[in-house]
């Protein structure tokens, strides 16, 4: 009777303590439901990274265009939270390259060969390219030229305008604007 008061005991022990160590080893699955809707609601895709001056860094879709005469940005990327449009229109200029960017749209030339674009990156006026019937919107938007229904020319200035653009766009369709632009390239 001892004998089997004891091994009761034993295994009462025993299941008390298998109970507590599985207990333990029981993982907490965390729901990270909110977490990746958050992060979908600040995130923008895309293929390049654009910063401009006092504003968040964003991620927009680029269009080539070397080689390409004309046509309309279709890949356009989604500022998350406030709806704004954005698109780049990639470029390589030699000597006396003309872009025209027809639509309602902020445009901020970048002089890179390569994403992310920086501050750093920002194209200088005059001795990289002039561009005309653009108003100059600074005040609204860093280092940006604006079009309201209307063509801007952007000329790259012989030996200083040489080499690889982005011409970033931002839209704010509340606005009345589109980065979906039209535009004519002339190697």
């Amino acid at each position: 009777m001892k004998s089997l008061l004891n091994k009761t005991k034993l295994l009462i022990v025993l299941g008390l303590i298998a109970g507590l160590t599985f207990q333990c080893e029981k993982k907490k699955e965390e729901d990270l439901t909110p977490i990746i809707a958050l992060a979908a609601l600040t995130t923008s895709a895309g293929d390049c990274s654009v910063s401009a001056s006092g504003k968040a860094t964003i991620n927009t879709w680029t269009t080539d265009v070397t080689g390409t005469t004309a046509g309309t940005i279709s890949k356009l990327g989604s500022v998350p939270v406030v709806g704004h449009t954005t698109a780049a229109i990639k470029l390589t200029s030699d000597a006396s390259t003309i872009l025209t960017v027809n639509g309602s749209a902020f445009i901020i030339i970048y002089k890179a060969s390569a994403c992310p674009l920086t501050t750093s990156n920002v194209a200088a006026t005059p001795s990289n390219f002039s561009i005309a019937t653009a108003t100059d919107s600074n005040s609204e938007f860093p280092s940006s030229y604006k079009i309201t229904n209307q063509t801007a020319t952007i000329t790259f200035n012989g030996a200083q305008g040489a080499g690889d653009y982005y011409v970033f766009i931002y839209a704010i369709p509340r606005n009345g604007q589109s980065a979906a632009v039209n535009y004519t390239f002339t190697p």
